[in-house]
């Protein structure tokens, strides 16, 4: 099977790649709750148990919301997404090493480790939108490092509302090329 057919058929079992970019989205969000609530601290430790919960959050997007089949021949592509887990949790790890030193530096540790995970996506998916999405996240990671401590909150939103946005349109594009509904 070609590359381009073990593409397709992952976009097509995967909505595209919108319902894990939805489920990343929720926990950015939940993380920006929480770090409006009580802290950075807190809006990390929300960070990596939703970001723990995004792989079977997908899964059941994809099975159960949006109707989407199994993958079939191009599941072989899939461990790419299983071997980059460890950019995240390097992520992590840097952003928890340093929360008592800064706190407000962990979570773009781990926006810039996310971003550079999307960069694989391309292999996976096809197309432009994972790099371009993977290069918001580092910019806004690394413009986030040399900001002021006041833009944390509002970067941290804006990176939740990019990925809800670009997965809706991720998965509106997979609707309509005919996908199940």
């Amino acid at each position: 099977m070609a590359l381009s057919e073990a593409q397709a058929d992952l976009r097509l079992a995967h909505v595209n790649g919108g319902a894990g970019v939805i489920a990343s989205g929720l926990a950015w969000t939940a993380a920006a709750f929480a770090f409006l609530a009580a802290g950075p601290e807190a809006g990390f430790a929300v960070l990596f148990v939703c970001g723990l919960a995004i792989a079977p959050a997908a899964q059941a997007l994809s099975k159960f919301v949006f109707k989407a089949p199994p993958s079939g021949p191009g599941k072989r592509l899939e461990w790419i997404a299983v071997a980059t887990v460890p950019v995240l949790l390097a992520g992590f790890y840097f952003g928890w090493r340093g929360m008592a030193g800064a706190p407000f530096a962990a979570i773009p540790m781990v926006a810039i480790a996310v971003g550079a995970r999307y960069l694989v996506f391309p292999v996976m998916y096809g197309g432009a939108v994972f790099p371009c999405l993977g290069a918001v996240f580092i910019a806004g990671g690394a413009a986030w490092l040399a900001a002021p401590e006041s833009a944390a909150l509002p970067v941290t939103i804006g990176l939740a509302l990019a990925e809800l946005a670009l997965g809706a349109l991720l998965v509106r594009q997979w609707r309509g090329a005919g996908e199940p509904a």
